[in-house]
């Protein structure tokens, strides 16, 4: 599956482009502020409806325009044609998705079509940051291997809010009033359970073969699921839900379930962002996005179109290196910002030799080789 042409217009700086990318690897190169992180940025709202950069859509479009249009052509590489993937984002809030000319109810459904990995500078917060990003990551895996997962979550996060909501009233509750929503949470939440820790099984093994074999990380390293209770203390979610129904009351708020539960990143004997250096953060940072293109390769035999937004400035010479001995094995499309064809590390372009250079200056493409 690749992206075999992309046309935008009115994202950012960018009135109108069109690129016929190559199905392997793309740099896209430019000064600061050209518009290359945009071209990424294009891809990320076609697959997904939505910008890694800025979560207000009036800040993606042009000043001088009322709506973004991006259109693309997928290949899914099974012999078919392409198939057509369009959306549009309005200043009034409206978002239009479409699959071969059809309206689409869900954004998902590009998705499905077009999956994609992206890692930027800003990417760092799924190692220093909160359990938040690790579970939306974590949730992104599962739905790319078993499509079933969103409604279960979009179920779960429907008795969530209402229970929640149930919490905060004014009203006078008792831990009786909780046993209904407990229990329905409990139907989903279960599911969603185990559904993650067998996506994490198969996501650490990918993860620790890429330390070992591509990344040369001599340390143990390893991705953990914690679930968002304590399997330990209690036989099942029910049991920890009810025993806790008081404690939920006084504070207000659902303490336990799958929306607190997070994936612990480790790096020999402690957490990996307790004890790692920034480099080495953003090692494990590339390790564990790479594992989600292999554990969906190995499950879906689909690998997602990556992102990687000023790799040249973001990984040292080595890094690069073993970034690249992973691309050049594992069959997915690639696109790679730089601010000039100089600052490539020589390695990518030596090694990379299927590619396409895109060079662009304040919004428009100004050459392709």
């Amino acid at each position: 599956m690749f992206l075999e042409s992309l046309e935008v217009t009115h994202l950012r700086n960018l009135q109108h482009l069109k690129i016929s990318p190559h199905p392997k690897t793309n740099f896209i190169v430019g000064r600061n502020g050209c518009g290359k992180t945009s071209i990424l940025e294009a891809i990320s709202l076609l697959s997904n409806g939505r910008s890694f950069r800025s979560v207000d859509p009036k800040k993606v479009i042009s000043h001088t325009a009322s709506e973004l249009v991006v259109f693309g052509g997928v290949n899914p590489g099974n012999g078919s044609g392409p198939e057509k993937l369009g959306i549009s984002k309005g200043m009034n809030g409206s978002t239009l998705a479409r699959i071969d000319g059809e309206t689409q109810k869900r954004i998902s459904s590009l998705a499905i079509k077009l999956p994609i990995v992206s890692i930027d500078t800003g990417s760092i917060e799924l190692i220093d940051g909160g359990p938040g990003l690790r579970r939306s990551i974590l949730d992104w895996g599962m739905f790319h291997v078993e499509h079933t997962y969103l409604d279960i979550w979009h179920r779960y996060r429907r008795v969530y809010k209402q229970k929640n909501a149930l919490l905060k009233s004014t009203k006078v509750i008792s831990e009786n009033d909780l046993s209904y929503w407990n229990q329905q949470l409990v139907n989903e939440g279960q599911l969603i359970d185990d559904m993650r820790g067998k996506y994490i099984a198969e996501l650490n093994a990918q993860f620790q073969n890429i330390a070992s074999n591509y990344f040369n990380i001599a340390e143990p390293v390893s991705l953990r699921y914690k679930s968002g209770w304590n399997k330990q203390k209690y036989s099942d979610l029910y049991q920890c839900l009810e025993l806790n129904a008081r404690t939920e009351i006084e504070r207000k708020t659902c303490l336990y379930g799958p929306h607190r539960a997070d994936m612990v990143i480790s790096w020999s004997d402690g957490m990996a962002k307790d004890i790692c250096s920034r480099g080495q953060k953003k090692l494990v940072l590339y390790g564990v996005r790479l594992a989600q293109v292999a554990v969906m390769r190995a499950l879906r035999s689909i690998s997602p179109v990556l992102l990687l937004d000023d790799l040249p400035a973001e990984l040292d010479k080595n890094n690069i290196e073993y970034v690249t001995r992973f691309l050049m094995d594992f069959p997915c499309q690639a696109f790679i910002t730089a601010i000039s064809e100089q600052s490539i590390n020589e390695t990518l372009l030596s090694q990379l030799t299927e590619h396409h250079m895109f060079h662009v200056e304040h919004g428009k493409l100004v050459s392709a080789e």
